[in-house]
């Protein structure tokens, strides 16, 4: 069942504020499906509706500025695992460059906190380092990761994690992981591979004997 947000508070910062989609009017929900294909590919795209739609393992928080949407988070709760596993995040291309990406994390670990959900949020990024990557294809990769740790996140110790293909029109791809994991410096190898697993599970389906999540597991650096 949906989870109740009618009492729950907006998140603020000046003119930013943040509030769960099932809280947004159906034209604003319009505004951030606008943004949400701004930032994505169709390849990498789930369907929006399901996406916004809030239930127990599922929530996805807005940035407004004033009422109109200019950034989202879509949040997967990864099970009993004491994660959150953010699935998408994007502003839109309006205010880029403007320091929002950083404002609006500030305020979602906090509204993910005041929802009861875990503030220790793990989430895919794409590796610069392929030799087939063009220059500045890696650049643009290259400075996300540079911004997600400004947003004090951390690369996980795992050179073989593959994110398998949802949509139908890409094949699995290898990716990095980066955690936002609170007071822990850097988890270990041990907790690295009961993040994965979780991962693999929850979010994908794949049960601990799958061949990508033990060629994952093989790949954490000890």
């Amino acid at each position: 069942m949906p989870t109740m947000v009618a009492s729950r508070p907006a998140q603020q910062d000046g003119e930013l504020r943040v509030l769960p989609a099932s809280a947004l009017k159906a034209t604003q929900l319009h505004q951030v499906a606008e943004v949400y294909e701004q930032c994505f590919p169709a390849h990498l795209r789930v369907p929006f509706a399901p996406l916004a739609t809030e239930t127990q393992t599922d929530l996805m928080l807005v940035a407004l500025a004033d009422s109109l949407p200019v950034g989202f988070a879509a949040n997967m709760r990864l099970g009993d695992a004491g994660w959150t596993f953010l699935r998408y995040y994007g502003v839109a291309a309006s205010r880029r460059r403007q320091g929002l990406g950083l404002r609006f994390w500030r305020l979602v670990l906090p509204a993910l906190a005041h929802a009861g959900w875990p503030v220790r949020v793990v989430f895919e990024v794409e590796d610069p380092r392929p030799v087939d990557c063009d220059p500045a294809e890696q650049r643009v990769r290259t400075g996300r990761i540079g911004f997600w740790e400004s947003c004090g996140a951390r690369l996980l110790d795992i050179d073989g994690y593959v994110m398998p293909d949802l949509t139908g029109l890409a094949g699995p791809e290898p990716m990095l992981l980066m955690a936002c994991s609170g007071n822990e410096n850097r988890l270990t190898p041990d907790q690295t591979a009961e993040l994965v697993t979780a991962l693999y599970g929850y979010r994908y389906g794949l049960r601990s004997g799958h061949p990508m999540v033990t060629n994952a597991l093989a790949s954490i650096r000890r």
